[in-house]
């Protein structure tokens, strides 16, 4: 085999490697199934290249936290001048585990799995793994495993290791997960775990992917762009829009416009719940750049960065995700999957099975209210002030709840049902404030807490019903059982604000699963 064709068969990923030596052994060990081959086998030749590729990183000017990046992880010749640039922002910094999230290539099964292993082994020395959050993690109604079996033949993990250990202080461990071609609750689960698993721990977040696979040179050079700028953009939903757009053009040899869909949209959503606010494009190219390359068949390569600006200290946690609005799909979805739950569950007494749709939207921690009026009167309102679970599940079980739960109403019968119109409100995190004077009528949902007594308002219900700030403290101390000038003394506030949406105004919606 010449040595064009050999680097050709690693850019394909068809290089005849001896995979399933690595299993992990009676010492649960994973050693490299890439040395020699997708990068160099020996130390000092694996260091010296990595070196060299770091020299030639020339980054733009980067400010605010970083919590995560993407990088490629086809064979080193072809990606490692893209993937410098991602660890190039990472060189001398300490970190106490890394996360590394791929997409499965060569074994298929359902759900996600973390490495079994306790170490990884490369030329440049031994990683380990954080069993211990990997456990942590381990869920059977998520369809979350500890299964090595995955990991054994797979590349876009081991990949990204040898630039961790040349460009981190030694002390990191990795925790390698590898999502399969159904993520299922795998996916939903683990963008909320995660942050929650690690939150005493310094945590790097990486998603393995190359970007375009065997379009010609100038059509992956035009997809490509677009699609790091929307993985820049941090919306889930505008990547989905992208790959199914790009896909339907019919572009020659076009096989996907990323095969690490599935882990970069879970670290997008991590790292933004982490705070991250931006994407930065640090660096786009593809196998066609590469002087051994075929422009006729190329894999384009990404490296986009995920930071969290800097902030004013006085901003609070809330003015972070106020700005966080739905699209009138995203509410017309919300309304029509409440209604379908509100009938079904009337007409039937039972929870019907639902499928999480794609949009991730729908799967972020959000605070939701669901009330149910008639003729404009309450007819029932349950919600969560706290964002304690997805936007999806909380409209679910509000729905049931607002119906069925509301200790102030008998439940809703079936003739009820084409009389009440259904309204959602979409919370921002509750934030305290130092006087009630703060509180503006009509933005702000007010929270009153003294002692053991706590009541809520939401931002709409002082504008239904005329009551300027001081009627509406009087009211809420009533409802959390206090005396009307309960409030006047000794209480504290919080405020929130609310994306409020409903059938009134925007008519009943049909539920179709996405």
């Amino acid at each position: 085999m010449t040595n064009k064709l050999f680097q050709g068969a690693i850019l394909l990923m068809i290089l005849v490697v001896p995979f399933w030596k690595a299993s992990a052994g009676s010492d649960n060990i994973r050693q490299s199934i890439l040395a020699g081959s997708w990068y160099p086998g020996d130390a000092e030749t694996l260091s010296q290249d990595i070196q060299n590729y770091f020299d030639k990183v020339d980054l733009p000017p980067i400010q605010g936290k970083l919590h995560g990046f993407i990088a490629p992880h086809a064979g080193y010749i072809y990606s490692a001048p893209v993937a410098a640039y991602s660890y190039a922002l990472v060189r001398n910094a300490s970190y106490d585990l890394v996360v590394i999230i791929g997409n499965s290539h060569r074994v298929g099964f359902s759900g996600a799995a973390i490495d079994d292993v306790s170490k990884y082994i490369t030329p440049l020395g031994e990683v380990p793994v954080d069993n211990e959050t990997a456990s942590k993690l381990a869920s059977d109604t998520h369809q979350v495993r500890i299964d090595g079996k995955p990991h054994r033949p797979e590349h876009s993990i081991e990949i990204q290791v040898p630039f961790l250990q040349k460009a981190l202080k030694p002390g990191f461990k990795i925790l390698p997960i590898l999502f399969g071609y159904d993520p299922g609750k795998s996916y939903s689960f683990l963008i909320t775990q995660l942050p929650k698993a690690t939150a005493d721990k310094k945590v790097l977040f990486i998603a393995s992917t190359d970007l375009t696979h065997f379009p010609k040179y100038e059509d992956a050079c035009r997809i490509d762009k677009k699609t790091v700028e929307a993985i820049a953009s941090l919306d889930v939903s505008k990547l989905d829009k992208l790959e199914n757009e790009e896909m339907s053009k019919g572009y020659h040899g076009l096989d996907c416009v990323l095969c690490g869909s599935t882990a970069v949209k879970a670290v997008m959503e991590i790292t933004k719940k982490l705070g991250a606010d931006k994407g930065v494009v640090l660096k786009v190219a593809n196998s066609g750049d590469v002087s051994i390359g075929d422009k006729h068949r190329v894999v384009g390569y990404g490296s986009v960065a995920f930071l969290e600006s800097e902030k004013d200290a006085d901003q609070s946690e809330s003015s972070k995700t106020s700005n966080d609005h739905l699209t009138q799909t995203q509410k017309s979805y919300l309304l029509g999957l409440s209604r379908y739950i509100l009938d079904y569950y009337v007409t039937t007494g039972d929870k019907p099975d639902v499928h999480l749709p794609r949009d991730t939207v729908y799967l972020q921690d959000r605070g939701v209210f669901v009330t149910l009026k008639i003729d404009d009167q309450l007819r029932g309102c349950i919600g969560y002030i706290q964002p304690q679970t997805s936007l999806f599940d909380a409209v679910v079980t509000n729905t049931i709840n607002s119906c069925s739960r509301d200790p102030r109403f008998r439940p809703v019968k079936k003739e009820e049902l084409d009389s009440i119109d259904i309204e959602i409100s979409v919370l921002t995190p509750p934030r305290k404030i130092d006087s009630y004077k703060e509180i503006e009528i009509g933005r702000h949902g007010v929270v009153l807490k003294k002692g053991f007594h706590q009541a809520v308002f939401l931002p709409q219900v002082a504008p239904e019903q005329g009551w300027d700030r001081e009627e509406t403290l009087q009211y809420l101390s009533l409802k959390a059982g206090l005396e009307r000038d309960g409030w006047k003394q000794g209480a504290e506030f919080e405020v929130f604000e609310a994306e409020v949406f409903g059938e009134k105004e925007m008519g009943r919606q049909t539920f179709m699963e996405k």
